[in-house]
């Protein structure tokens, strides 16, 4: 997905809201050891491309104007309610040169599902509790329309394009450990809810470790979750 953003050797990018800097290695790749990387974390990753370690707000980004030539900005807009996120973008905007890009990527509630399984269910588990007033899950709902987020910020030529990400039984370790994670996450949230009795049935099954794993081992299991990358140009 970044891969496909566009990024060029030498250019100078900000890896915005960076967490864990998973994503540093495929920036480094993209940009080179003449490129340069500003971030909040810097892993021991031992990349030939200069990383600086800043922390700040993306409301409020600690730089002059135009001085870098992307931002990429991955897994932190579902965090942000909608008038953070016209902050974030306005910062965004600001800090990068003309003709430079913004990146998004984020994780689309509209997307997921596994199987056997209730239709649905996963869609509207986050629709119910966003309908709460969770911001994350509203923001996870909203990932489909990053592009149109682009445009209302004032950036040009935007696109935005889906991956999914497809696991069918039986899974290998890291995708089933991944969804064994998300599951047992899930399902105490999802029975604090008002859910159909079928799928608060299904969740109660999927709270308790053994059920996971049953659900895991059954030959019928697949899984399937969607991701945005939404580009504009300055």
């Amino acid at each position: 997905m970044l891969r496909g953003v566009g990024l060029r050797p030498g250019w100078r990018v900000l890896d915005a809201g960076s967490g864990s800097g998973s994503f540093l290695p495929l920036i480094a790749e993209a940009v080179g050891p003449a490129g340069t990387i500003v971030g909040r974390r810097v892993t021991e990753w031992g990349l030939a491309t200069p990383i600086e370690a800043r922390v700040g707000s993306v409301l409020a980004l600690p730089y002059a104007d135009d001085p870098f030539d992307a931002v990429w900005c991955a897994a932190t807009t579902q965090y942000l309610t909608d008038d953070d996120l016209t902050a974030a973008l306005a910062e965004f905007r600001r800090v990068v040169r003309p003709g430079g890009l913004v990146a998004l990527k984020d994780y689309d509630a509209t997307v997921p599902r596994f199987l056997p399984a209730p239709a649905n269910c996963l869609i509207h588990y986050y629709e119910v509790v966003a309908r709460d007033g969770v911001t994350q899950y509203q923001g996870v709902l909203r990932t489909p329309a990053l592009g149109c987020w682009l445009r209302r910020a004032g950036l040009a030529d935007v696109r935005a394009r889906t991956t999914l990400v497809e696991r069918v039984a039986p899974l290998a370790p890291p995708g089933r450990q991944l969804w064994d994670d998300l599951l047992a996450y899930f399902a105490p949230v999802a029975l604090r809810h008002a859910l159909p009795a079928e799928e608060r049935a299904l969740w109660g099954r999927l709270a308790d470790p053994a059920g996971r794993a049953r659900l895991f081992d059954d030959p019928d299991f697949s899984c399937c979750e969607g991701h945005v990358v939404a580009v504009g140009t300055a």
